[in-house]
């Protein structure tokens, strides 16, 4: 074989190699190029879940109740450490964590694990600086949203709670949270060599939400809510509530609960005999059809007055009491007989007109339309009774804005817990405009009833419900409730007041519930709470003195 042949045979050997991988290289870049290329983004890239900015809540006066706060959650891939005691003293050093329970979770998880979330930005800016100068590596850290309450616990049973992903559990958050939420953002994120994930700063960060404005005042939600539970302590009650309205527009003020729960809102929820306050309404019920006139006196039948074979009792001393009388001292004969000539019908009527046995409207979760009978079930003895607050459920919502009817001259508005929605860019959409739902009663009958109550707080059973320099206007009330074997039972009772301040110019309507008091037996220990919130709310809106000291 000559050296020129030899040396083609040498160089094509050489070569050889060199045209298989170039081949190889032209195979894999033609025609398995997308599989090879997704394979390779898949190990540099990565999908992340994240919780997304959710909108605020605010009261009417622009007080933000809740809100989002950027955050993190820091976490460790363990294959990716290289520096296990330097990791440990960054995450002691920056967030607190114990060395003992860095090394359970280490133990514990095969590779992945969360060391601490809700980790706040000078937190994580510390532990960015301690794991840059330790050149450690393994650490990931994924942005999200932590929802904060400023005021704490105020209001916290209205506007309730949401879970680890910034969705809605209970309450307003669960009510608005398409509104109050974005939906959760998968977001195309880089893996560093050391298996930290790498996020774009570029990102647009994300899109702004609306937020939802309440008719609640947050001061006067605060006091209200610590009047409630002063005396709620005081007087061992099983659960009590306050709501405040706003008498003209219906607008709720302040609901409060106790004890107060995410989302358990007992003015909207709790339904219950309403007992004495619902006196109020049937005396205008009549006074409205003419049935009474303000100068009648009823008769009190020795204090005992027998309906279908059931003895009806009072314990007062004169024989016969007038329309003032039969409210100021709470007389049950004196209502039961003003039920009666209305009749069932009518007064079934008029109670329908006042807003019960409907739901609101004020859409609150587990709202219930309370219980009222259809009129032609009832007995005698059930027109009586209900004269007097029996056979009958309401809601607070339901009485307080029946006594805001009274209050502003005899209209039915519409109750409302929302204020408003302001979209991003300033849009706005206003739902607490003041909504006549329905006239129930004449001007002048409204007029007269609560000229009616203002006595029972100056000479009544509503004494305790007095504001110095004020006029204050409302009614008692205490019903016993049943016991499971479906007797009612004198130990177990609500006691209640419900009124309208000041009087004759009426801006507030409150009513307040004590559920099963155990050392507040009557509705003047209702009255006493009333007086103080009331105070607060003329206080906080300079409504002026109307009465002379």
């Amino acid at each position: 074989m000559q050296a020129r042949d030899r040396i083609k045979i040498c160089a094509f050997i050489c070569a050889a190699p060199a045209l298989i991988i170039a081949a190889r290289l032209f195979y894999l870049q033609t025609f398995r190029h997308m599989e090879l290329a997704d394979k390779t983004e898949s190990r540099v890239y990565t999908q992340t879940t994240e919780n997304t900015l959710r909108g605020r809540i605010l009261d009417r006066n622009g007080v933000v109740l809740a809100e989002s706060l950027p955050t993190y959650a820091v976490a460790v891939s363990k294959r990716n450490v290289n520096n296990r005691a330097a990791l440990f003293a960054a995450f002691t050093g920056a967030l607190g964590v114990s060395r003992q329970e860095l090394n359970k979770l280490w133990q514990d998880k095969r590779n992945f694990f969360y060391v601490k979330k809700n980790v706040t930005p000078p937190e994580y800016e510390d532990l960015e600086k301690r794991v840059r100068a330790g050149r450690v590596t393994g650490v990931e850290v994924e942005p999200q949203y932590t929802r904060i309450y400023p005021f704490d616990n105020v209001a916290q049973d209205v506007l309730g709670a949401t879970n680890s992903r910034n969705k809605g559990l209970s309450g307003i958050e669960l009510m608005y949270n398409k509104i109050l939420s974005q939906e959760q953002q998968s977001r195309r994120v880089k893996r560093a060599r050391g298996g930290g994930i790498i996020y774009d700063n570029s990102h647009p960060g994300p899109a702004q939400t609306p937020d939802v404005y309440l008719t609640i005042d947050a001061t006067g939600q605060y006091y209200t809510e610590s009047i409630l539970k002063k005396y709620a302590l005081q007087h061992k009650v099983k659960s009590a509530f306050a709501l405040v309205q706003e008498s003209n527009t219906g607008e709720i003020l302040a609901a409060a609960s106790y004890p107060a729960r995410d989302g358990r809102a007992l003015p909207f929820q709790f339904s219950y005999e309403p007992g004495s306050t619902f006196k109020s309404i049937v005396v205008a019920a009549a006074l409205d059809t003419g049935s009474i006139k303000v100068s009648d006196s009823i008769g009190m039948d020795d204090n005992k007055w027998a309906v279908d074979g059931i003895i009806i009792r009072d314990h007062q001393e004169k024989p016969k009491l007038s329309i003032g009388e039969i409210l100021e001292v709470s007389s049950n004969i004196g209502t039961a007989k003003i039920a009666h000539a209305l009749g069932a019908r009518t007064m079934y009527s008029y109670a329908k007109k006042f807003g019960f046995g409907v739901k609101s409207n004020v859409a609150f979760l587990g709202e219930p339309g309370g219980i009222l009978r259809d009129y032609p079930r009832w007995r005698p003895i059930d027109t009586a009774k209900a004269g007097y607050g029996y056979t009958i459920s309401v809601t607070g919502v339901q009485l307080v804005g029946a006594y805001s009817a009274i209050a502003n001259g005899g209209n039915l508005m519409q109750a409302h817990l929302i204020d408003k929605i302001v979209y991003p860019g300033g849009r706005e959409t206003k739902l607490a405009r003041p909504l006549k739902i329905r006239r129930v009663i004449e001007e002048n009958t409204a007029r007269q009833t609560a000229s009616l109550l203002e006595n029972v707080v100056e000479k009544g059973t509503g004494q305790n419900a007095r504001v110095k320099g004020y006029r204050m206007a409302g009614k008692t009330g205490t019903s016993e409730k049943m016991s499971q074997e479906g007797r009612y039972e004198r130990s177990l009772h609500i006691a209640s007041f419900c009124g309208f301040a000041p009087a004759g110019a009426p801006r507030f309507t409150i009513l307040v519930v004590l559920d099963e008091p155990e050392r507040a037996l009557f509705g003047a220990a209702a009255a006493a709470i009333f007086s103080e919130i009331a105070a607060k709310f003329l206080n906080i809106y300079s409504v002026p003195a109307n009465k002379e000291i």
